[in-house]
């Protein structure tokens, strides 16, 4: 059975902080002696605008993290981290994986709960849930663009789940109306994709996914989709122009 399609609830009075203050309102950083060039984390931004947005897609995520209440995490592509961050300060046993090992950690000094949490650098695809441990919660967070074998990554997450776990995957909307890539069904050779997978940032995107692919790659991957939902809006979020 399809899950509904919801949009999810806006934290608004969170929102309205991080719109004045910086995301570092809500994320445990030790000091603010570090570069924040675009002010995401130290910077004001008026709603609507996508500066604004970006806030929003990060609260979001984090409130669909802690509502599932986990106690072990695992977050794929970690990238600076702050969502472990958020998640270690409430309590959580957090796991940041990530290519840029190095990098990952450089990042995580930032926090003042860094040491607790546990990284664990390398491609998802080589590491072994019998030696890492299973988790509640496993988190993907604008990742499966990136990746050229959808399924197959998918698959690799549900390895990591302990029985009863959740997996929160979210991803750009391939039914945007400025779409310019082609969406995942429209793809005929995944594996030409390969040389390019993994890149970061939107230059790093094999193809996007609409909600109704999403829902096909979940049941192909043998996950019971809980909740599949849309937020945002490009006349609100300052992504039209």
């Amino acid at each position: 059975m399809k899950a509904p399609l919801t949009r999810t609830s806006y934290p608004w009075p969170t929102f309205h902080r991080v719109c004045c203050e910086g995301l570092g309102a809500v994320r445990p950083f030790s000091s603010r002696d570090f570069p924040d060039p675009y002010g995401w984390n130290f910077g004001s931004a008026r709603a609507p605008s996508y500066w604004a947005y970006g806030r929003m897609r990060a609260l979001l995520a984090e409130t669909d993290a802690l509502a599932v209440q986990p106690r072990r995490v695992l977050e794929v592509a970690a990238g600076d981290g702050a969502l472990c961050a958020v998640l270690a300060a409430q309590g959580c046993q957090v796991t940041a994986n990530d290519l840029c090992t190095e990098t990952l950690g450089a990042d995580l000094a930032h926090f003042s709960n860094a040491d607790k949490i546990c990284v664990l650098g390398g491609n998802l695809f080589k590491l072994d849930p019998e030696h890492t441990g299973r988790f509640d919660l496993v988190i993907a967070c604008e990742v499966l663009e990136h990746v050229a074998h959808s399924v197959d990554f998918l698959r690799q997450l549900r390895r990591f789940l302990a029985p009863g776990g959740r997996a929160l995957v979210t991803t750009p909307n391939g039914d945007f109306f400025r779409n310019k890539l082609p969406t995942w069904s429209q793809i005929t050779d995944f594996q030409a994709l390969e040389s390019q997978q993994f890149k970061p940032d939107a230059d790093g995107h094999l193809f996007l996914i609409t909600p109704d692919e999403m829902a096909h790659l979940a049941a192909e991957s043998g996950f019971a989709m809980e909740r599949l939902s849309v937020w945002g809006s490009p006349f609100i979020s300052g992504n039209i122009n």
